[in-house]
């Protein structure tokens, strides 16, 4: 299932790409099919190729083919979530790609470069997630307070969100590789600034049974109960344009560096996610 969404998201970037380009009635004609795609994925409906219009553009043709190989259902009980993943990625294309697509043909100009650069944005998103996490060949003793400010730094230059942390003033040493445990820790930040209300968020940082930790609390209504149990699991997410990839991507990543990722709500209200890492030599 991943690996058909992987491919349509590489489809998709040539596909605006050509867009970008300047071919502006390319571009209406994949708005065109990706709206008659997200409709049926919406439905729950894999697309059949071998009934689609002879006039379908090839790149959302082979999404098409792609989806109906890739996603049929298997025995087992895997149906629903076979169904799940459509309505996400059918959600997500038409909040994140579809969209602006549209908004960019009406606007023309200078508006149809700026919002067809979001849609191949959105999809670039999509490859992001479906990605393994980068590996270096040598974990490093890094400062996990210094990581986190270098994270909280990123994440201020793309965010009005305020993040105030809190940290020991010795240094707290892990071994790990840092761009994934970078990536894992925006994340979670971007997560808790959309749910959180744009309100300040927590970053705590320490140690205690021979681990390190880091917490991230937001200001929002916390977890429902089945956020608490499914946030974890791929396209699971409570926002109508999210993919529902941030937190599993980022457990995947704390994962490969023996460390863990834990949901729970605070005492005081809010969500708080805490990642767990072993401590360093």
């Amino acid at each position: 299932m991943i690996e058909a969404v992987f491919f349509l998201a590489g489809l998709l970037v040539g596909a605006i790409g050509a867009w970008i380009a300047g071919k502006k009635k390319a571009g209406q004609a994949i708005q065109n099919e990706l709206e008659s795609l997200t409709r049926g994925l919406r439905a729950g409906n894999l697309p059949d190729p071998e009934r689609a219009s002879q006039t379908v553009i090839p790149e959302v043709q082979e999404v098409r083919k792609v989806l109906s190989d890739g996603w049929a259902p298997r025995p087992g009980g895997e149906g629903d979530e076979t169904r799940q993943a459509l309505l996400r990625i059918a959600e997500f294309l038409r909040h994140r790609v579809e969209s602006p697509l549209l908004a960019g043909l009406e606007g023309g100009g200078g508006d149809l470069r700026d919002q067809a650069d979001a849609a191949l944005g959105a999809v670039e998103d999509l490859e992001f997630f479906l990605e393994d996490p980068p590996s270096s060949r040598e974990p490093e003793i890094r400062n996990l307070t210094q990581v986190a400010q270098e994270v909280t730094r990123e994440f201020a230059s793309q965010s009005s969100v305020l993040v105030k942390v809190q940290a020991p003033q010795e240094p707290i040493r892990i071994r790990v590789e840092p761009e994934p445990l970078k990536d894992a820790i925006f994340l979670i930040l971007h997560n808790a600034a959309e749910f959180g209300g744009e309100q300040p968020l927590e970053l705590n940082l320490g140690t205690e049974g021979g681990k390190a930790y880091l917490k991230v609390r937001d200001k929002g209504p916390g977890f429902s109960a089945e956020a608490l149990l499914k946030a974890m699991n791929p396209f699971y997410s409570t926002s109508p344009g999210g993919l529902g990839l941030g937190l599993p991507h980022a457990r995947r990543a704390v994962n490969g560096q023996g460390g863990e990722v834990f949901l729970r709500n605070g005492e005081g209200g809010g969500a708080e996610v805490e990642i767990q890492l072993p401590l360093g030599d």
